[in-house]
């Protein structure tokens, strides 16, 4: 079951249903793509057909962050206005889980990513970070995870359509790929290389987990939770890096005009029916 925020669908499962699917992808060799949409994805994929293309063809899209959930509920017209729907963000209300029944944070996921990993004893490869985050992340999983094997690290600049990285990948036979990358170009490399195992017979989860590894590495904090409930970890990310802004303005003002827009047409054509 899916949602579909602006141009996107995202998937209505609960953790406990996504957490059973990518069990089931590994037992029965599987390729699964999981993505994470927050409200900035949904604001890109207006005009960025590339990557708009490659989250709805992944096989677990996830709302990952407030936002979404608000749109679901939003857009389901579960609220009088625009205003006490944002009020409800900061009142908790249940009816924000009108649509969502929970916010899958990739941040989250990847811990239960590597619990499974551990579980099975997996290979996985390490696709992003920069500076010393991906040799923190390996030290940090073989210490808490010590029956995974990193099958390799990749810290280069990547390129849309790298076949020559994603032959590579495909030589370390890794079990689960953690791509970490900044949209859209995660999403899209994603993808490609999901292709690439198909054209080759390989199997395997490729998971987009964005910022995650950092979080991992400690080389940035996450926001403390009551912010996270509140809906509030923008103004943590804006407050520790200034120079997300732009994004920052995407993902509330943007994201919530947009919204607005979307919400509008859907009352035309009701009222049009009628």
């Amino acid at each position: 079951m899916s949602a579909k925020i602006g141009k996107l669908h995202i998937d209505t499962f609960t953790k406990k249903e996504v957490l059973s699917r990518i069990e089931n992808a590994i037992e029965k060799k599987d390729i699964l793509q999981i993505v994470t949409p927050y409200s900035e994805f949904v604001v890109e994929a207006e005009y960025n057909t590339e990557f708009r293309d490659a989250v709805n063809a992944s096989e677990l899209r996830l709302p990952d962050g407030i936002g979404i959930l608000w749109a679901g509920s939003y857009l389901a017209h579960k609220w009088k206005n625009i205003w006490s729907s944002l009020y409800a963000i900061m009142n908790q209300d249940s009816k924000l889980y009108a649509i969502f029944p929970e916010k899958i944070s990739g941040s989250d996921l990847i811990y239960d990513i590597l619990n499974i990993a551990h579980k099975h004893k997996l290979r996985v490869y390490l696709l992003g970070g920069e500076g010393e985050t991906p040799a923190k992340v390996q030290k940090y999983i073989y210490q808490h995870y010590p029956r995974i094997h990193i099958s390799g690290l990749y810290t280069k600049k990547v390129t849309l359509q790298d076949n020559v990285l994603y032959q590579e990948i495909l030589d370390s036979h890794s079990d689960i790929v953690l791509v970490a990358l900044s949209y859209p170009k995660q999403e899209i490399i994603g993808n490609q290389l999901k292709h690439y195992f198909g054209e080759h017979n390989h199997k395997g989860i490729i998971a987009c987990i964005g910022g995650s590894l950092d979080f991992i590495a400690g080389s940035q904090k996450r926001a403390p939770k009551w912010m996270q409930n509140l809906g509030l970890e923008w103004l943590y990310r804006l407050i520790q890096q200034p120079s997300r802004m732009r994004r920052i303005y995407k993902a509330t003002i943007q994201f919530v005009a947009l919204i607005s827009r979307y919400y509008r047409n859907i009352d035309k054509k009701y009222n049009n029916k009628v």
